[in-house]
């Protein structure tokens, strides 16, 4: 007697992301996080310009 896994789908059946469909949406997650990473970095980059701008036109 053979024990089949019930949530493994029966083979041809079309039930959930292939593969490709997983390193696709993997792909453009990364794309996507690296972007707001980048763009949360300029932004801090800028606001730490700002305050030095702020600081030094106080100072001097």
């Amino acid at each position: 007697m053979t024990t089949t896994n019930q949530w493994q789908p029966i083979y041809g059946d079309d039930i959930g992301p292939t593969t490709s469909d997983r390193i696709r949406s993997g792909v453009g997650l990364g794309v996507v996080l690296a972007l707001l990473g980048g763009a949360l970095a300029a932004g801090l980059a800028l606001s730490v310009a700002a305050l030095f701008g702020l600081f030094g036109a106080v100072a001097g």
